[in-house]
């Protein structure tokens, strides 16, 4: 489907829901990567704020060659990557596993130059992991938000292990990735360790007259603090937020981004009802195309640079045809765990209670989890 860009309220109001962990793990990941006296090489040049996008047009070098956005299936996770003219990246890896890495190699794909994890919650930098295993990075940028969880612990192990330059990801970095392309992060500019969704790296990729924003995991308060400072939002193409959640994609949000192409990266059949009704709503009333990875699989997006071509045919949007589950119907398997945690418990521990239903994932088998990345619970002690 090709696509030449274009542009394009009524506020359904959001709910903002907290992530909360069940509990912390009893290893503790090591500070020192995210010190400021320990990281490695992080960009010695001053940042600037960007502040509109007649700004991010003047500098933008002419196109040379083609490039690719490959928004990966991993399921209900996110993994992103970029096949620009001169530089190979990946913006998350989805949940622990191969399916990242083993794309990567079945695209011929030997080494990346760059690896943002958008935020430390495991069904974005779990499969980094991997990833950084099986091929050289040369940098890793990185909220630098500190998180207790194993996922996190090992993230931060490989990228000490392997000796890869470490950056703390901050609004108004900007990386020439050559061949006119270009990439800016608009977001966070201070962090939160109550909500890491709202430290979500958010990245706008710019080649020729077209743009790309991964919106990460960023919610309703992240928005806000982008609109706020005027950053240039518009963009041709929108990563939707947070899997398309109510909670991110605010009506002024989306105004302002005002996209003629939507990718919703979610998984089939996914226990939190991802993407939701108020969300593909808004997308269709503002004519925006819908591309999601539980319908579509893998979706990849080619452009020269003038305009951009999808190599799948638009999602047929049919309000009110998906039901978010209730709560107590997630719990299927034998066991209980959180997408932002990395322990599973029995159904009645008193540590699922305190999980958001959004984040509620059932295990059919203490192998199910473990095979996950999950780890059994300290309190209700299910079978290793």
């Amino acid at each position: 489907m090709a696509v030449s860009p274009s542009t394009n309220d009524t506020a359904i109001e959001s709910e903002i829901d907290q992530e909360v962990d069940a509990e912390a793990v009893i290893e503790t990941p090591d500070q020192d990567l995210l010190s400021e006296d320990n990281k490695k090489a992080a960009d010695t040049e001053e940042p600037f704020e960007l502040d509109n996008d007649q700004a991010l047009a003047d500098e933008r070098a002419p196109p040379a060659g083609k490039l690719e956005v490959h928004f990966i299936d991993v399921g209900q996770g996110d993994s992103i990557f970029i096949k620009a003219p001169e530089k190979n990246i990946l913006i998350d890896g989805g949940n622990r596993g191969d399916t990242t890495a083993n794309y990567l190699g079945n695209q011929g794909i030997t080494s990346l130059d760059l690896v943002i994890g958008t935020h430390p919650h495991a069904d974005h930098i779990g499969g980094l992991i991997n990833v950084m295993h099986a091929i050289p990075v040369y940098e890793v940028i990185d909220p630098g938000v500190f998180h207790t969880t194993v996922t996190f612990e090992d993230y931060l192990d490989i990228i000490d292990e392997k000796d890869i330059k470490f950056t703390e990801g901050r609004a108004g970095m900007e990386r020439d990735l050559g061949g006119g392309a270009s990439m800016h992060i608009l977001h966070p500019t201070s962090l939160s360790e109550d909500h890491l969704n709202d430290t979500s790296i958010v990245v706008k990729l710019t080649f020729g007259e077209i743009d790309f924003l991964f919106a990460g995991d960023a919610e309703k308060s992240s928005e806000e603090q982008m609109l706020s400072r005027g950053v240039g939002l518009n963009s041709n193409i929108l990563k939707v937020g947070h899997h398309g959640s109510r909670t991110s994609t605010t009506q002024s949000f989306l105004n302002a981004v005002s996209p003629s192409t939507a990718v919703i990266m979610c998984g089939r059949d996914n226990q939190y009802g991802h993407p939701h009704e108020e969300t593909l709503a808004k997308l269709v009333s503002a004519g925006v195309d819908i591309f999601r990875t539980d319908k579509h699989g893998t979706t990849v997006i080619t452009t020269d640079g003038v305009t951009y071509d999808v190599n799948k045919e638009p999602y047929n949007y049919t309000a009110q045809e998906q039901e978010t589950p209730e709560p107590e119907a997630d719990i299927e398997g034998k066991y209980a765990g959180s997408s932002q945690s990395d322990k599973y418990h029995y159904p009645n521990c008193v540590s699922v209670n305190n999980i958001n239903p959004e984040n509620l994932i059932s295990f059919g088998s203490a192998a199910e989890a473990k095979a996950a990345g999950y780890s059994p619970c300290g309190n209700c002690k299910p079978p290793q």
